[in-house]
């Protein structure tokens, strides 16, 4: 602990206590005896020396302060008071020879310009001498604290920081009044001095014990929670790491070393290197340098040589643990063996590519049997046309219905064709889009017209109710009207004869219109409803064995519903009928 040197501040004002002075006091002679005894007594040195900030080692230092002032001081007792922080209350510091209850009575007091002696000589930062209480203006509030204790005069001197702060005060009591003489004024200045150093150390110790037990919590703290991460670290099923700031190794976990059949200590620093596969070195190391001069997390595939030789896939991941300056700290990593993965993920691609290339054929299959069978049913549907005209009038009726029905079979096998076709488009993603800008009521007049002789043949009622009417639709017309004509048809198809069918027209939000197409038919179950987009599924029911279809036809306006950015969807209950919305963007 720090001691008086020579020739520092405080060495020369007590050297200058010490010296003879020719002073009027008959005690002169004896007084600067006792005071050269008392600055240089062996006790004196262990108060410079506050070695513990135990609690009591303060006032224990300054009660022995104030003893051995007395002893030079006949009749006097002296008193301590510390200057709370804030600035403005002094509580009891020492006084072994006065009254316990007086100093409980002023423990508290608050300084001002009329606070008794110490309060004041706190207050005016100067010292404050009270030749006399009973009469004295300064104790006009506390002398009849001092009274009951034969306490008849007390000089207070603040005591004071280098820098002017207010300690606390030193004060000395006598029983009957007096003024100080210089030899007790240098005294009080010895003592002051002297109670300055015994509280700036000890409160230095104070602060010195509180920050190294703060370390040391905090360093048993990493400790501890290092011991936790390297035990976690060995208990979790992944191989884990650590690395310093500039990217080299500082620990790794036993399993770790284990997957790459290497010794611990010789993955640290750069060994880690050594088992990266050679192909994989020079990109690792470029990404791991711009996450380390970034401090953006690091994440790589490569390869990592196994404890058998081979080379196997890792998925190598780190992330930085930062300072509040933002500063790297530490880099903590894990890498987890993903070989399976990349075996299935090409054995995926494999089959990914093969499912193409089957969907291509597919698509190039249906495409030149379309064009094979377009062509004989062209040819068929030109020649009963033919014969229907060049029957002699009047013409044998069952000719002509038989005539008839070999047109409608050609056009029907034909829309199969066209639907198969239209599917195998949608799944190899040929199908082209125009978008423009379409008006729902143009649109919906064209269907009308389309599918009016399927509902007039069963009698089914047909409302429109364009809530929108100035709707305009962002799409490609010719596929917005083949949505429309599907749900259209489907819904007369699977509604009985007298039924009636509903379009509304909305705009559910200002990007977006809305057509409703709902109709009083059989309706579905919630099973069918989950599968009524998926494709060749029909429904077995007495109406739908009738209008034996494909199964293609709402798949396929779902689909150029979302290819042209909208949807369309469906509700439905049995024996209440179906309703179809189909939302699309305004334009």
């Amino acid at each position: 602990m720090a001691t008086f040197q020579a020739g520092d501040s405080e060495t020369r004002r007590l050297d200058a206590a010490r010296e003879p002075h020719a002073y009027t006091d008959p005690r002169t002679s004896s007084f600067t005896s006792e005071l050269r005894a008392v600055t240089w007594d062996p006790g004196l040195g262990r108060l410079h020396d506050v070695d513990e900030a135990a609690p009591g080692a303060l006032r224990d230092a300054l009660e022995s302060l104030v003893r051995l002032i007395e002893r030079v001081a006949p009749g006097m007792r002296g008193s301590v008071l510390l200057l709370d922080d804030d600035g403005v209350t002094l509580h009891h510091g020492a006084a072994p020879n006065l009254p316990a209850a007086y100093c409980q009575a002023i423990d508290g007091a608050h300084i001002g310009p009329a606070a008794g002696s110490c309060g004041t000589a706190a207050y005016r930062r100067e010292r404050v001498i009270a030749r006399e209480i009973a009469t004295d203006p300064l104790w006009a509030d506390y002398r009849a604290l001092a009274a009951p204790y034969g306490l008849a005069a007390c000089w207070s001197t603040p005591i004071m920081e280098s820098d002017g702060r207010v300690l606390g005060t030193f004060a000395m009591y006598y029983d009957e009044p007096r003024d100080p003489t210089p030899a007790d004024i240098a005294l009080t200045e010895t003592a002051t001095l002297l109670a300055k150093n015994i509280i700036v150390r000890a409160r230095a110790a104070v602060a010195l014990r509180a920050r190294t037990e703060t370390a040391e919590r905090w360093a048993r703290a990493l400790r501890e929670s290092e011991a936790r991460f390297r035990q976690m670290a060995e208990t979790i099923p992944v191989q884990v790491w650590t690395a310093r700031p500039d990217g080299s190794f500082d620990f790794v976990t036993t399993r770790t070393a284990a997957a790459v059949g290497r010794p611990a200590d010789a993955l640290l620093g750069n060994g880690w290197l050594d088992v990266v596969h050679p192909e994989d070195v020079e990109g690792v190391v470029v990404r791991w340098t711009r996450s380390l001069q970034s401090g953006d997390p690091f994440e790589a595939r490569f390869r990592l040589r196994g404890q058998d030789g081979a080379y196997r896939w890792h998925l190598v991941r780190a992330h930085a643990m930062c300072a509040d300056d933002g500063r790297v700290l530490q880099w903590f990593g894990c890498n987890t063996d993903i070989e399976e993965y990349k075996r299935l993920e090409a054995a995926l691609d494999a089959a990914l590519a093969d499912a193409r290339q089957a969907n291509q054929s597919k698509a190039d299959f249906l495409a030149m049997m379309s064009h094979e069978l377009r062509t004989p049913l062209n040819a068929i549907a030109g020649y009963a046309q033919l014969m229907l005209e060049d029957i002699p009038t009047p013409a044998s009726e069952g000719q002509r219905d038989y005539l008839l029905r070999i047109t409608r079979g050609q056009q029907h096998l034909l829309g199969l064709i066209e639907a198969v076709l239209t599917h195998a488009k949608l799944e190899a993603g040929k199908v082209t889009y125009r978008l423009g800008d379409v008006r729902a009521h143009d649109v919906l007049e064209a269907v009308d017209a389309l599918t009016a002789p399927q509902r007039s043949a069963r009698r089914i009622a047909y409302v429109c109710d364009e809530g929108e009417p100035e709707l305009v639709f962002r799409a490609d017309r010719e596929k917005l009207v083949q949505i429309l004509a599907n749900v259209l048809s489907n819904a007369a198809k699977f509604t009985p004869e007298g039924g009636r069918i509903t379009v509304t027209t909305a705009a559910p939000t200002p990007t977006t219109g809305a057509i409703t197409i709902a109709d009083t038919g059989i309706g579905m179950s919630p099973d069918q409803l989950q599968l009524v987009f998926e494709p060749y599924v029909q429904f077995d029911s007495a109406l739908s064995r009738q209008h034996r279809g494909t199964g293609l036809g709402m798949p396929i306006s779902r689909e150029l519903a979302r290819g042209m950015g909208g949807d369309l969807v469906a509700e439905s209950a049995p024996g209440i009928g179906s309703t179809f919305t189909l939302v699309l963007p305004r334009a």
